[in-house]
């Protein structure tokens, strides 16, 4: 490059901006961190690139030194307005983790710490209880909700927050880099406990209920607290059993106030829900259940959301109960079912309540994207919520959803308009809705003479439009279209001729069903 000029500096500083950022794309981590240290101006050249890449989207976990160093950051004037996107991670430290579980070796356990029977090799069970008081003391005393209060207040372009119990790919990778996201003051808890956190499996067990509804509400009430107003809210729960319960939902006439600009002004809601429903006069020992006479609280929180664009509800198991989920929100979407609902049961006709229910004649008016993912309705039921929907609605997902199919029902009937449930609802939409975009996977159907138990499969025969997909058995499982409305309804006219029920014996009284050998061409 030549030799310095006199008053110029090394040569090397003069190279243009540009090539210090192509230069840039090609360091690893360690590398990165030694070039900002050469000197000031290189450190500020790159300063822009170095916030975009490492300060834009950050996770920190519910550990007292995770959550210091948030606030740290946003103390920054440089760092703490890059944040856009924020995560909470529910990495959650238990002093059984200490045990051993399904010991195939002795030599896998530590018996050097005096006093200590079996202990997992490289666990400090002294150090992982300490840690596990920290974090269950943050939770109680409300010293989490205090310091995720002043981190966000000192954050002005946080755009989405996440609750997440898992480890997601980050968006772009580097040598020297964890492949996923993981919370800061991960590499400490592992340095001090044994515990490592890196992984991409839950960090939840079977009895974390209560922590992901705190963490969940606690969080919340810290956006309240701060006035800051945010586009997105996540509860991204990989953990198949736990869910947000209804009282993570539960907020009362003295804070509203306080919550409500989060709640109006949020126009993204994604949440893994928990619906567990205990029967009146039976006992589940789960926090998160709730009686059978009782509203989950998450139908009272969406009322409080009627800007939402997007909108996606999973329910992580379910319930004892037919029709409650679908049931709610399509309550939810129509007021006058709401309230005819009401009239239809005898205490509330002379109830004063009853005229103070909240008519919400443009509620979800602006949602456009919708999701929802195991449950079980009949067809005129999610005809409804999309019905409700049809003004807006552009982009549907339906995953795990179940049609229950009711013994007055036109199926029962053989009626060859009607040649299954799903038929029928795929009918419906194509007159009442304007969708850009349509994916379906794993859907069921129930009837009540065969299917108890466990639903029939939905099927679809093979097409052209689209994109479909399924196990190797040949049997397509899931499909999917998108681009204008025309077209998908001409994706909606295929479903309804190709999506058939698999099952040997309602095909004796339903020449819409099918049986697995006839559409695996298959002799019996």
């Amino acid at each position: 490059m030549g030799l310095d000029e006199p008053g110029k500096g090394p040569a090397f500083l003069q190279l243009p901006v540009e090539l210090f950022l192509q230069i840039w794309e090609y360091l690893a981590v360690d590398d990165i961190l030694a070039l900002r240290l050469v000197c000031r101006h290189i450190e500020t050249v790159l300063f822009d690139s170095f916030c975009k890449e490492f300060f834009t989207e950050r996770r920190f976990s519910v550990t007292f030194n995770s959550l210091k160093a948030l606030v740290e950051i946003t103390q920054c004037p440089r760092l703490g307005h890059r944040l856009t996107n924020l995560t909470i991670g529910l990495d959650r430290l238990h002093t059984s983790d200490a045990l051993p579980r399904f010991a195939g070796d002795w030599d896998h356990f530590n018996h050097t710490i005096p006093g200590d029977t079996l202990v997992k090799a490289g666990i400090d069970p002294y150090k992982l209880e300490a840690f596990t008081r920290e974090q269950d003391f943050l939770i109680s005393s409300g010293k989490f909700q205090l310091m995720l209060s002043e981190a966000f207040s000192n954050l002005s372009r946080l755009e989405e927050l996440i609750i997440r119990d898992h480890n997601v790919p980050r968006r772009s990778t580097r040598v020297g880099l964890n492949d996923l996201l993981v919370s800061y003051g991960w590499s400490y808890v592992l340095q001090e406990t044994g515990i490592d956190f890196t992984g991409a499996e839950t960090h939840l067990n079977n009895y974390d209920d209560s922590f992901v509804d705190i963490v969940f509400s606690s969080t919340l009430l810290a956006l309240a607290r701060s006035r800051m107003q945010i586009n997105v809210v996540k509860a991204d729960i990989l953990h198949y059993n736990i869910g947000l319960s209804s009282s993570a939902f539960t907020i009362p006439e003295f804070i509203y106030q306080d919550i409500h600009p989060v709640l109006f002004n949020l126009r993204s809601l994604d949440l893994c829900v928990s619906f567990v429903q205990v029967p009146l006069g039976s006992y589940s020992s789960r926090s998160n259940s709730f009686l059978k006479w009782q509203k989950h609280q998450l139908f009272s929180f969406l009322e409080k959301t009627p800007n939402l664009v997007s909108l996606r509800i999973q329910s992580q198991q379910q319930g004892y109960f037919v029709d409650g989920i679908m049931g709610w929100l399509a309550s939810l979407l129509d007021p006058e079912e709401e309230i005819n609902e009401a009239l239809s049961r005898s205490e509330f006709l002379n109830d004063p309540k009853l005229l103070m229910i909240p008519r919400f004649d443009n509620r979800f008016r602006a949602l456009r994207e919708l999701e929802l993912g195991n449950m079980t309705a009949p067809s005129r039921t999610i005809c409804k919520i999309l019905h409700c929907l049809s003004s807006s609605l552009r982009r549907l997902t339906l995953s795990k959803i179940a049609l229950i199919v009711q013994s007055d029902d036109d199926e029962m009937d053989n009626n060859p308009l009607r040649p299954n449930a799903w038929s029928s609802v795929f009918l419906d939409m194509h007159t009442t809705l304007n969708l850009e975009q349509l994916a379906l996977s794993c859907l069921e159907h129930y009837t009540p003479s065969c299917s108890q138990q466990s639903g029939h499969t939905v099927a679809f025969l093979l097409s052209n439009i689209g994109v479909q997909t399924g196990p190797p058995n040949g049997l397509l499982y899931t499909w999917s279209h998108q681009g204008s409305a025309d077209t998908v309804r001409e994706f909606l006219e295929e479903l309804q001729a190709k999506a058939i029920i698999l099952c040997r014996n309602c095909k004796k009284r339903n020449v819409g069903y099918r049986s697995f050998e006839e559409v695996l061409d298959i002799d019996p």
